[in-house]
């Protein structure tokens, strides 16, 4: 089977990399012959992402107009080229305009497949605006299958789930007494709307009004860090906080899991994270949000593998880590939290169910019709003049190029932008959702 995987070059660090990371040499392994593809330009650039995932053999895609049919002629270009069976869009939305051309054109023949890795509805707008040439779905998380379908308006049949997957290395206990000082970690995006970091400071205090006595690790970097510096300044000049910056896979082995007693989570929503199974499999204990996209999952049972307590609320986070002064308590989240991952979100599991649901997608019945490419707004006075593909023609003639200010503009991974309204109503509308699959929602 030929599969070529889409995805953006331009963030070295984080859970979507990982997973590709991981998945890619596994598929490979197991026979399928898979392309990875990565955007080359100003903000994507092909060099530092090939020199940090080698074993991907990423090929460079360029766009020498910086235009949105420049994007489109791209990918356009190299699924005529490769004709695979399968491609995988890993946000960028461009493929499936891209691939509905191709199609036109009778040059590509495969099935096209949306990899779902946010609850954003900049995403399921996309499923509604460019469904119709949409094989499937495959997401990493139950409450994101179900969005796909109700929000996204894509079949049911045609929307598969395969989680994420983490290495599994025999349970090992935490080391070191809780009771005395109890090491925490903190792992992501220093960003508020999904990652909720500045809950960090609320959670401390409440934590410190206890009289335990904590010491943080915060892994990862981000917009709100200055902020979040300035607001645990009492904690770092005491030692009690220390930052590590961006941090690697390798690095967070070595300093991170496995070296604390427990992975704390703040987040709003989640599609995984990864970052949880990790912690998990090396043995730590998990104290989380009941974030959205948790209930259905399934993963974190309160008291069995993981604590959990109300989003934002820091002093019920605060009692739930106090409890993990308890050794007893402690070893029975380890292992069960180590058991979960072992059974359900182990690189072998995943790599199962993601041949499992590529095996689905083939077997799919052919989507009816093939549709125009949805309307687009033009990129500039070419466009207005002579339209899409002759303004692209002349503007290539002219050399000219549209200089991009941001990574999502170059290559966007969306066709749109969710307001904070439209996000909010989301969020409320799928944490109802999620909570069926929640017996203490």
């Amino acid at each position: 089977m030929k599969v070529l995987v889409l995805a953006p070059s331009a963030y070295l660090l984080g859970g979507v990399q990982d997973w590709l990371a991981n998945l890619v040499p596994g598929l490979r392994a197991g026979g399928l012959e898979v392309t990875v593809a990565v955007p080359d330009g100003d903000h994507h650039r092909h060099g530092p992402y090939a020199q940090a995932y080698p074993a991907l053999e990423a090929q460079p895609l360029t766009n020498p107009s910086g235009s949105a049919e420049g994007r489109i002629r791209a990918i356009a270009a190299l699924l005529e080229r490769l004709n695979p069976q399968l491609v995988l869009g890993v946000n960028l939305v461009d493929l499936y305009p891209a691939a509905q051309r191709s199609r036109r054109r009778g040059r590509f023949h495969g099935r096209v497949v949306m990899t779902l890795h946010a609850l954003q509805t900049e995403y399921f707008d996309d499923l509604r605006r460019h469904g119709a040439g949409i094989d499937a779905v495959i997401a990493t998380n139950r409450l994101a299958c179900r969005l796909a379908s109700e929000r996204g308006g894509i079949d049911p049949a045609r929307v598969l789930y395969a989680p994420y997957g983490v290495p599994v290395p025999p349970w090992q206990a935490p080391s070191g007494d809780p009771a005395a000082t109890l090491r925490l970690a903190w792992v992501g995006r220093l960003e508020q709307a999904q990652k909720r970091v500045n809950d960090l400071p609320p959670l401390l205090t409440a934590l410190q009004a206890l009289g335990i006595d904590v010491q943080l690790s915060i892994a990862g970097d981000g917009d709100e860090r200055p902020a979040l510096e300035t607001s645990l300044a009492p904690w770092i000049a005491r030692g009690r906080v220390r930052w590590l910056g961006h941090v690697d896979q390798c690095r967070l082995a070595e300093q991170i899991f496995g070296h604390h007693h427990a992975l704390v989570i703040t987040s709003a929503w989640e599609t995984g994270p990864i970052v949880a199974w990790q912690a998990m499999a090396s043995g730590m204990a998990v104290v989380s949000s009941r974030y959205v996209g948790s209930g259905l999952e399934g993963a974190l049972e309160h008291d069995a593998t993981a604590l959990l307590f109300p989003c934002g609320d820091g002093a019920a986070g605060a009692a739930q880590l106090a409890r993990l002064r308890q050794p007893a308590l402690l070893e029975r989240l380890s292992r069960g939290g180590h058991a979960l991952v072992a059974g359900r979100y182990s690189q072998g599991a995943s790599l199962e169910a993601w041949r499992r649901a590529l095996g689905q997608v083939l077997a799919l019945a052919p989507l009816p019709g093939n549709p125009p490419e949805p309307p687009r707004a033009p990129a500039g006075r070419l466009d207005r003049w002579l339209g899409h593909r002759r303004g692209e023609d002349l503007r290539r003639l002219l050399g000219q190029r549209f200089r991009h200010a941001s990574a999502g503009s170059e290559w966007p991974h969306s066709g749109g932008e969710g307001d904070g309204a439209a996000e909010r109503e989301l969020l409320a509308a799928a944490g109802r959702l999620d909570h069926l699959g929640d017996p203490r929602g």
